[in-house]
């Protein structure tokens, strides 16, 4: 966040200031002239810093009344003017009381003071608390970290980190957690139904195995192409010759028994004849001539019936599978037909399976992050959490201001619970016997490792640093220290140090000015 300029109307004591920040680079001295009372002091140097957060923010940092907020002269028409990111005005004001927040010319005021101010705070991603621990440093601020309580410190960490916002985020968390958890359970049972239809495949293919070994190792080519009416058709032509050799076998031998009676008779033809019918003896005498004749005839039934035989025979064919068992066949081509498909569909459901178990893994990992969330999101849970990662960082930071202030004699070390480990020279010392200036120092080097944790967090740090009096009760090595903190902290902003001491002035000799006068309780800039 880049605050450009300030224009500052009946607020306190000064009537009318209009200050250009980006006029100005480095290190800025802050320096009052009190021609009502002489010196400097009352001149009205921190109504500047005063007049930037509550144009900001509609707060002071010093508890304050409205009638000591309004100019005692004018007692009417108190006004800030802060341009922030070149393109953004807040305007504040009292008696008549308003606030006005407008954005590249736009007038985005909302209906009361309390929505403007949260839209502004959002828009400008900070909020009180944020800016006035990593903007103010001296007398103003009286926050106090080394000597609070454990549950104090967390507080201080989660206002400087502004972690509220997360914290309310907790029931999100549970919502999401729940809903993660539903995904989960229905991607199990997708799997769970599609592990079915693999198994279901998995049998079909394992019977087409089985019967293809079956049949394939028993039936030839020719019986697994044939149709089952081929099969019955073959099968009732073959017993129709097979009934016509049983037939013609039976007539031969018949025949046969002819041709022997009647070699008999030719060999004997004075013996009684015999009935053809019933082979019982006859008195009639058959002549030698009707018994060849007869003879003849039985020997041409018999090679007749033995033709029938041999041309029954050639009509047969050798079946090559039964009808009963051509049901083997039919379900061995229907499972031949469907092996393809149910190959192609336990594929299908494989890749399924494995989408399912892609989709349920991803939600575990973000169930798993939920469950995290859910825990870290409670106050002690979250804080401790922060605090454990962040304290390397802390914990070095602190240290390189503190090594400025002190020319390397405290070093400080704080623990996931927040206490502080000092040390002096090697020797382990405690804040409460320090002296006011070391405290001082361990203070401001606190302070300043603190609001290095913004840029942990997603809040915009404000471009200028403002230092009141911070040199009190420091000592020569401290002041020198601090000098040398400060020419390394205007490397990355703009700092406006407010101080009576004439050894830190001395050594910022060089630094441009900026004098705050004040004659007949009005302040103005300049002589």
């Amino acid at each position: 966040m880049k605050i450009n300029k300030v224009e500052i109307k009946n607020f306190y004591s000064v009537k009318n200031i209009v200050l250009n920040f980006d006029k100005f680079k480095g290190v800025i001295l802050v320096e009052g002239k009190n021609k009502d009372t002489g010196g400097s002091n009352g001149s009205g140097k921190s109504v500047l810093i005063e007049a930037v957060v509550w144009g900001i923010f509609g707060r002071t940092i010093r508890k304050s009344t409205e009638e000591a907020l309004v100019n005692s002269q004018n007692k009417r028409e108190c006004v800030v003017r802060i341009t922030v990111n070149n393109d953004m005005v807040i305007e504040r004001g009292k008696k008549p009381t308003h606030l006005r927040f407008i954005v590249g010319g736009e007038d985005r005021s909302q209906a009361n003071a309390l929505e403007t101010q949260k839209l502004i705070d959002e828009t400008l991603n900070t909020n009180y608390k944020v800016f006035l621990a990593s903007t103010v440093f001296g007398q103003q601020n009286t926050m106090g970290f080394v000597n609070a309580t454990p549950d104090d410190k967390r507080t201080i960490i989660k206002n400087f980190l502004n972690l509220d916002d997360l914290f309310a985020l907790r029931e999100s968390v549970k919502y999401l957690k729940s809903q993660y958890s539903q995904t989960i359970k229905k991607q199990n049972a997708i799997v769970a139904e599609h592990e079915i239809s693999i198994a279901s495949f998995d049998k079909k293919l394992k019977d087409l195995s089985k019967l293809r070994e079956e049949v394939e190792g028993k039936y030839d080519e020719a019986a697994l192409s044939m149709s089952l009416q081929e099969v019955i058709s073959l099968e009732t032509s073959n017993k129709s010759n097979r009934d016509n050799i049983a037939a013609a076998k039976k007539k031969i031998h018949n025949s046969t028994v002819d041709v022997e009676t009647l070699r008999i008779k030719l060999k004997n033809p004075k013996k009684l004849d015999y009935c053809t019918e019933c082979g019982q003896p006859v008195e009639k005498r058959a002549s030698p001539e009707q018994l060849e004749r007869d003879l003849d005839y039985a020997k041409q039934i018999v090679a007749e019936q033995e033709e029938e035989i041999t041309s029954s025979e050639a009509q047969i064919t050798p079946l090559p599978i039964s009808s009963s068992e051509y049901h083997k066949v039919i379900d061995y081509n229907q499972l031949k037909k469907e092996s393809d498909t149910f190959e192609g569909l336990r594929e299908e459901t494989k890749e399924k399976i494995q989408r399912a178990h892609d989709i349920k893994q991803d939600y575990n990992n973000k169930y798993e992050i939920m469950r995290f969330w859910e825990k870290a999101f409670s106050e002690a849970g979250l804080v401790k959490y922060i605090i454990r990662n962040i304290l390397n960082y802390l914990n070095g930071k602190v240290n390189f201001y503190l090594s400025h202030l002190s020319k390397g004699k405290f070093f400080i070390e704080f623990n996931e619970e927040l206490k502080e480990t000092i040390t002096h020279a090697g020797r382990e010392v405690h804040y409460i016997s320090l002296s006011g200036g070391e405290k001082r120092k361990i203070d401001l080097a606190v302070l300043l490792g603190l609001q290095k944790l913004l840029a942990l967090s997603s809040k915009d740090e404000s471009n200028l640093m403002f230092f009141d009096e911070i040199a009190e009760n420091l000592d020569q090595d401290g002041l020198d220290g601090l000098y040398i903190l400060l020419s390394e902290l205007k490397k990355e902003k703009t700092l406006f140090v407010i101080t009576h001491n004439n050894y830190l002035k001395s050594l910022m000799d060089n630094v441009k000015t900026l004098t705050i006068t004040k004659s007949k309780g009005t302040s103005t800039l300049g002589k």
